[in-house]
């Protein structure tokens, strides 16, 4: 079962998220600060980054924490094997913005490493094995429950643009409310 405790109103070209924090209303994060992040973030991969993933807002809203985050990758040729992530505490809806590429979700990890990174909790990486591969667009939806291998296969455009709404019932991020 998801542990999917959010909604995201997907309006015009990019969401927003309105999420009941407590009694003061909601949670808005508003376009132009969508934007001026999706310019920071290629700003990062003209710099010669790989990626760039960017927390716009990490807030508790009681029983867990939700999250708000703008990646970019760079262009991903296909390769012999896809090496990729899992978050065992983290559950992720991915909503293209821009570019095309092909994921890889679910299978197993082959040589599988466990990590803790400070921006995303704990982690697994590895070389995928019999994963599905899906072909993503702008305007798609990718729904990854937490623990579940992904990666990209290829990345066809120079870049793609996503932004990821994580949930985190154990709270394993730290909280960024601006």
């Amino acid at each position: 079962m998801y542990r999917l405790r959010f909604i995201a109103l997907l309006a015009g070209t990019l969401p927003v998220l309105t999420a009941l924090a407590d009694d003061s209303g909601s949670i808005v994060i508003p376009k132009r600060e969508i934007n001026q992040v999706l310019l920071q973030g290629l700003d990062r991969l003209a710099d010669g980054r790989a990626v760039s993933d960017i927390v716009v807002r990490h807030l508790n809203v009681g029983e867990e924490n939700l999250g708000v985050s703008v990646v970019q990758r760079r262009k991903v040729e296909v390769v012999n094997s896809t090496s990729g992530i899992a978050h065992p505490d983290l559950d992720e809806i991915y909503y293209i913005l821009s570019g095309t590429g092909t994921m890889v979700t679910g299978g197993e990890f082959v040589d599988m490493e466990s990590s803790v990174s400070s921006l995303l909790g704990p982690m697994e990486r590895g070389e995928i094995r019999g994963g599905v591969e899906q072909y993503v667009e702008p305007g798609d939806i990718a729904i990854i429950p937490k623990g579940m291998p992904h990666g990209w296969l290829k990345i066809d455009t120079d870049a793609i643009s996503y932004i990821i709404f994580r949930g985190d019932p154990n709270k394993v991020m730290q909280e960024k409310t601006e």
